[in-house]
């Protein structure tokens, strides 16, 4: 598990640096990370301590009104770190590319 997360380290290092390299703003403020990834314990706070950077989950849902009763808080805090790809095909239209 070790060498594969190092692995997966290395290659957030490299899209870091080529960011930084054709950006014009060379800062970055925070990590946000989503998917299954997300949900490994410790995972944002390794990535914080190798890059000195915060990270945060991202929350697809953060902004939307929902009926807490239809759809349980803690359920819609269990999938968030999964459903930024369905939340976000969900967004567009037909036609969209």
């Amino acid at each position: 598990l070790r060498a594969v997360t190092e692995n997966l380290l290395l290659e957030i290092q490299k899209t870091f640096d080529f960011f930084k390299a054709t950006a014009a703003s060379e800062r970055i403020d925070r990590i946000l990370v989503s998917g299954g990834t997300s949900r490994v314990d410790g995972f944002g706070e390794m990535l914080a301590d190798r890059f000195g950077t915060p990270v945060e989950r991202f929350d697809p849902f953060r902004k939307v009104q929902m009926d807490g009763r239809k759809f349980g808080i803690e359920h819609l805090a269990d999938v968030a770190p999964v459903s930024a790809v369905a939340g976000g095909l969900a967004l567009r239209r037909a036609g969209d590319r």
